[in-house]
C-alpha cells in the first residue's frame, strides 16, 4: 500500500480529546526531541517546526537536540539508552528501516525500543541527470541505452546505504540496469560531481534538488512519488515508465515521524501522539512544511507502526538482493 494512503487511512482513528484530558498530569516538565542528524538539514528543519507547534499543544517547551553520527545510529542509541517519557525521537527511513537492514547489531531494535507516535511528513525524491554525459534528456531512451550497453555507467549517491542510494539500487534491480555506484560524502559533493559530469545521474531529495533544477544545471528525469509533483508538473513519476522497465506503480519516498521511548506510559504516548496530530492539522504548520518540499501526513501510532514495519522489510530485501554492505 502506498505511503500516503497508509497514513491517510488511520487519520480519523486518532482521538484528539486525549490532548485535553491529560488526567495523569503529563507532561510535568519540558520535553526533548532528539534529531539524529546535524542542524540545518531538512530533517532538522522539520523537527523544529513540529516541536514549536507541539509546544503550543502541550504547554511545555520542546527542545530539539541534534545528535548526529553513523547515519542516525548514534542518536538512536543514545535515545534508547536513557528511559525518559518526556523525550521523543525524530525517526526516519534511515534509523528505522535502512540502518537495521545494513547493520547486524545497530545497538537498538526499531520496534522493541520505541513506541510509535505518528508519521510527520514524506519527502519525494527526484532523479536528476547531466544531459551532456547522458547524451539525451529523455529518460526512456537513456534507460534503453544503459540496459543494452556495457555495464558500469556511474551514478552518484550522498553516501553508501543512504535512502537515495538504495532507491537507485531498487530501480536498478527492477529495471535490469548494471550501473556502478559512486558514493560521495553527502548530497552536496554528489551534486557537484553530477554538475561536473563525473556521473550520469543522481537521486536526491526534492528540497535539495529543486534549486539546481530551477537553475538549469541539472535535468529532472523522474520523481519517485506515485504521482507527479506540483513543483515539477512536467516531470513524470517513475511509475509512468510502466511494464517496459518493470516500474509500474513505483513509489519510494523518504519519511520522518515521531517515536517515544519504549518505557513511556500509554497515557504519555496518547498525549504526545494527539499533540503531534493537532500540530500537523494546523494550516500554518502544513503550509510551512509544504513550502520546504515535504508532504504533511499524520495518521497516529498504528498507521506508523505498519509503515515502519513494511518499509523495514522492503529495504532489507533491497540490501540483501543488491549485496549492499555497510561502510
Amino acid at each position: 500500500m502506498p505511503i500516503a494512503r497508509r497514513a491517510a487511512l488511520a487519520l480519523p482513528a486518532l482521538a484528539l480529546p486525549a490532548l485535553a484530558a491529560a488526567q495523569d498530569g503529563f507532561p510535568s516538565r519540558d520535553l526533548r526531541l532528539i534529531v539524529p542528524f546535524a542542524p540545518a538539514g531538512t530533517t532538522d528543519v522539520v523537527a523544529r517546526l513540529v516541536a514549536n507547534a507541539m509546544r503550543e499543544q502541550l504547554g511545555r517547551n520542546v527542545t530539539v537536540e541534534n545528535i548526529p553520527g553513523a547515519g542516525s545510529m548514534v542518536g538512536a542509541q543514545r535515545f534508547v539508552a536513557q528511559a525518559d517519557d518526556h523525550a521523543m525521537f525524530l525517526s526516519q527511513i534511515a534509523s528505522h528501516a535502512i540502518v537495521p537492514a545494513l547493520q547486524r547489531s545497530p545497538g537498538y531494535d526499531p520496534e522493541r525500543d520505541f513506541k510509535a507516535l505518528t508519521l510527520i511528513v514524506t519527502v519525494p525524491n527526484v532523479w536528476i541527470g547531466n544531459a551532456s554525459r547522458m547524451g539525451t534528456r529523455d529518460l526512456r531512451e537513456w534507460l534503453r541505452r544503459v540496459r543494452q550497453g556495457p555495464a558500469g555507467r556511474p551514478y552518484a549517491s550522498a553516501g553508501n546505504g543512504t535512502s537515495t542510494h538504495l532507491t537507485q539500487e531498487l530501480i536498478s534491480q527492477s529495471a535490469g540496469l548494471r550501473m556502478q555506484h559512486i558514493p560521495y560524502r553527502g548530497a552536496g559533493p554528489a551534486m557537484t560531481a553530477l554538475i561536473a559530469g563525473e556521473v550520469d545521474v543522481l537521486m536526491d531529495n526534492l528540497p535539495t534538488a529543486l534549486p539546481q533544477i530551477r537553475a538549469g544545471t541539472v535535468v529532472p528525469l523522474a520523481v519517485t512519488s506515485r504521482e507527479r509533483l506540483p513543483e515539477l508538473p512536467d516531470v513524470p513519476a517513475l511509475g509512468e515508465l510502466g511494464a517496459e522497465f518493470n516500474l509500474a506503480g513505483f513509489e519510494a519516498e523518504a519519511w520522518f515521524g515521531l517515536h517515544a521511548h519504549a518505557s513511556a506510559s500509554d497515557a504519555a504516548v496518547a498525549r504526545l501522539a494527539a499533540a503531534a496530530e493537532a500540530a500537523l492539522n494546523d494550516p500554518a504548520v502544513r503550509r510551512q512544511l509544504a513550502e520546504r518540499g515535504t508532504t504533511p501526513r499524520g495518521g497516529g501510532p498504528a498507521a506508523y507502526v505498519a509503515l515502519v514495519r513494511s518499509e523495514r522489510e522492503r529495504w532489507a530485501r533491497v540490501v540483501r538482493e543488491g549485496n549492499v554492505q555497510a561502510d
